[in-house]
């Protein structure tokens, strides 16, 4: 199960599981998004089914899950895609946008480990894409910060068999092409090369994709 599915890591990570031949469910609040990973998913030779799902809403969050388990009747792992976004300054921010990264983020994964915790007691893993850690405005940090706490506490409750972990980007979504290792390590987590391994936020830095021709060109003409 993959969600926030739709678009940058969420699609990259989904590519990436149907390319090794998972059946991957795509999450996404936009079922056109998620049909449409879907869609690229089956085009890799896997199976796909999409799910509109908002991971910030718990009756979201509760039919998502059983629709998986009315499906499959079983889930081995899942990759929950933090998706909110902030560029405003510390000082500016306002009541309603802290709010909203706090649904999208924090009370996103307090949904997904607590579901998690009752579809995978018979093993399996949680891995949660944290935000992008060159975002170091004091509101990010300390949305990061409440997401590893939940990392850390559910390890603590997990049964021993399902592994709990994190990455962190060290910066947004670029492309597929630029944003493999986050892929990999994500991959990683979710397999049994990683069997043991609990309660890691692991940091995980990309290269810079290359400017655009024209932006390279302004950029070079500036003193």
């Amino acid at each position: 199960m993959v969600t926030g599915a739709g678009r940058g890591y969420g699609r990259f990570i989904a590519h990436a599981y149907g390319r090794n031949g998972a059946t991957v469910v795509t999450v996404d609040p936009d079922v056109e998004l998620a049909t449409g990973v879907a869609s690229e998913v089956e085009a890799l030779g896997a199976t796909a089914i999409p799910i509109r799902g908002d991971m910030s809403v718990v009756l979201d969050v509760m039919t998502t899950f059983e629709k998986i388990e009315e499906l499959f009747g079983m889930l081995d792992g899942i990759v929950h895609v933090t998706t909110a976004e902030s560029k405003t300054a510390f000082v500016e921010l306002l009541e309603g946008e802290w709010y909203d990264l706090l649904n999208a983020d924090v009370k996103s994964s307090l949904y997904v480990l607590q579901q998690g915790l009752r579809y995978l007691s018979g093993g399996g893993f949680v891995t949660i894409v944290l935000p992008p850690m060159h975002r170091e405005q004091p509101h990010v940090a300390a949305i990061r910060g409440a997401v590893t706490g939940l990392i850390e506490g559910a390890t603590r409750i997990f049964p021993t068999n399902v592994r709990v972990n994190g990455v962190v980007p060290s910066r947004d979504p670029s492309s597929e092409e630029y944003d493999q290792a986050l892929v990999r390590g994500t991959i990683g987590l979710g397999s049994m090369v990683s069997e043991g391994i609990r309660g890691l936020v692991m940091e995980v830095l990309l290269p810079e994709p290359p400017q655009p021709p024209e932006l390279y060109d302004l950029l070079r003409e500036l003193p």
